[in-house]
Formats: C-alpha cells, structure tokens, sequence
C-alpha cells in the first residue's frame, strides 16, 4: 500500500488516548466512543505521533483527544474519544 491504513491509525490512537486517561485518573479504563479525522496520508517510513490531552473528566467518564502529526509537524489527523473507567472492587 505505502501508506499507514486508517484502521492501523485509529488503534494506535486509542491506545495514546488510553494512555492519557490513565496518566490523568490512574484508573484502568476502556473506549465508549472514538471519532477519527483523517487530514492526510502517513507514508510508509514515516514517524507517527499522538498528543493527547485530557479535556474533561466527571465521575468516570473521560473525554479525552489528540492531534496526530507525522514526522514532527505535519498534522494528518485528529482523534477524539470517551472512555470510562474501571474501579474493580475489593474481593
């Protein structure tokens, strides 16, 4: 193909979002909603990034989204998501 496929893309931006989420409320959680927009290809060889920031949290309900930028500085899309989170309880 050459270039990075949108399914391949959105599962790595889920897990950075993930990531955040976690950095944020310390809490396992899991994906209710993600919305990606493609802005450009990723070319095969080229170096994919997310940053993802945290934009609200209430209760256990997260909303969290990332610019994705390949090779430093070219934004080719963005990711919004909701996740919840996961409070085990005490056995």
């Amino acid at each position: 193909m050459g270039f990075l496929h949108g399914g391949m893309a959105s599962a790595f931006a889920d897990g950075a979002l993930a990531w955040a989420v976690w950095h944020e409320a310390r809490s396992v959680s899991v994906t209710l909603k993600l919305t990606m927009s493609f802005l450009d290809i990723v070319p095969e060889g080229s170096w994919l990034e997310a940053r993802p920031r945290v934009s609200a949290a209430l209760d256990d309900v997260v909303h969290v989204s990332a610019d994705m930028v390949r090779d430093g500085r070219r934004p080719c899309g963005r990711a919004d998501a909701v996740f919840r989170l996961i409070r085990r309880k005490p056995k």
